[in-house]
């Protein structure tokens, strides 16, 4: 025996479409980019957004979490979890003012829509609060840095090879003066001098005289005395 399946009509298959979208909870809410980070000084003020879209019939309620990753060491064993703070904001943009660096984290917003009890979080913000600022007594440009130093090592070197050459001249001409002193009493030295005068020098003309003599057998006639 065979069965027919019913035949619906059209405005029956309308009307039944038209019953299962009023059971659908339907809602106009859409979640919207936001910057992924943001860098801030400490003391500074800062703004973290929520953005979305929803219809304007619709209730919202937004709240604010802090995510904070936190590292354990035990031994050489290392784990990390994530701290949720729940924060007492229900604004659309969170103002923090006068930042602080344990403020630093990832900041979500969670939008809920009140009659359909459906709610979206954004894909959060990073804030990073920088390192405090070194003081300097010279706040200059790199550029204005690469100049000075630049004119810094010409007057090094100036101040290096200017002294440095005076020296070597100086040192030089001091050489010279000596050498020809030198010279000048080297061909001086034996100039006027008398032999005769000086009793260090011998007389070769008086031939080889004998270092000593027999008493005994000194006569006077081989005597001879030695002239002055």
């Amino acid at each position: 025996m065979e069965v027919k399946a019913p035949h619906l009509s059209c405005h029956a298959v309308a009307t039944l479409l038209l019953v299962v979208l009023s059971v659908i909870p339907s809602h106009g809410l859409k979640m919207l980019w936001v910057p992924t980070s943001i860098s801030v000084n400490p003391g500074d003020n800062t703004k973290i957004p929520c953005n979305y879209e929803s219809q304007p019939e619709e209730e919202v309620e937004i709240t604010w979490s802090l995510y904070k990753n936190k590292v354990i060491r035990s031994g050489d064993n290392i784990s990390v979890y994530t701290e949720v703070h729940n924060l007492k904001d229900n604004t659309k943009d969170l103002q923090i003012k006068k930042v602080e660096t344990n403020q630093s984290g990832l900041y979500k917003c969670k939008v809920k829509v009140t009659v359909h009890n459906i709610s979206y979080s954004s894909c959060g913000t990073y804030l990073r609060v920088k390192d405090l600022p070194v003081f300097l007594f010279f706040n200059v440009a790199e550029a204005t840095k690469n100049r000075v130093i630049t004119a810094e090592g010409i007057l090094l070197l100036f101040c290096a090879i200017i002294p440095g050459t005076i020296l070597l001249y100086k040192k030089r001409f001091e050489n010279l003066n000596v050498l020809s002193l030198k010279q000048s009493e080297g061909e001086n030295l034996y100039e006027g001098l008398n032999l005769e005068d000086c009793s260090m020098y011998e007389d070769i003309s008086r031939g080889l005289q004998a270092t000593y003599e027999d008493v005994g057998a000194l006569r006077a006639g081989d005597i001879q005395l030695e002239k002055p």
